[in-house]
């Protein structure tokens, strides 16, 4: 996730927070002496269980986005393009190029029909998802273990990479169904 987005979560939740705890500590002060003075306590039947709803629901509510708030703030933080730096000098690679580097290589391994790839950079690994329609009759597994580390390997040596590389394969379908329409004959 990056920075931006992060922030806007953070304050959307404090101000959620904001509203919802001071809601509940009324809605517990009203279940604690029993005091029924809101219109919906006036309810056949269900009047006197409404403000515990509330408040329970607004405990439940609370923990839910402390949990959101706690999740946010410990997210790894996302990156458009990573630097790499050498004795020789510096090297900064964008997101578009590792893509287009792997689906030059899944192109040229053509175990895959339409790749698509997607790239997440984050500080100490490089995360890379590779989907695509699988040819027929080629073995899935070997193939797609293969491809993973001819990958690594072609980023490794081609960039000097040193970050760990967290690849994943997916595979969309085995092969394109036939139109599987047919016509009735009355």
């Amino acid at each position: 996730m990056s920075s931006g987005k992060k922030f806007i979560c953070i304050v959307l939740d404090i101000l959620l927070l904001s509203i919802v705890v001071p809601t509940a500590w009324d809605y517990y002060n009203l279940v604690k002496s029993n005091y029924k003075m809101s219109s919906s306590s006036q309810l056949l039947y269900i009047g006197e269980y409404v403000p515990t709803y509330l408040f329970w629901g607004n405990v439940v509510l609370a923990l839910v986005l402390i949990l959101a708030l706690g999740i946010t703030i410990f997210y790894p933080r996302t990156y458009i393009d990573i630097t790499l730096s050498t004795q020789s000098g510096k090297l900064t690679l964008k997101r578009s190029t590792i893509e287009g580097l792997v689906r030059e290589k899944v192109i040229e391994n053509n175990y895959l029909k339409f790749p698509r790839i997607h790239v997440v950079l984050h500080k100490n690994r490089i995360e890379i998802y590779v989907k695509g329609e699988i040819i027929p009759r080629v073995e899935v597994t070997q193939k797609a273990q293969l491809l993973e580390q001819e990958i690594v390997d072609y980023l490794k040596v081609f960039f000097g990479l040193e970050q760990s590389l967290k690849i994943k394969v997916k595979v969309n379908a085995m092969e394109k169904k036939a139109n599987s329409r047919h016509s009735l004959v009355v």
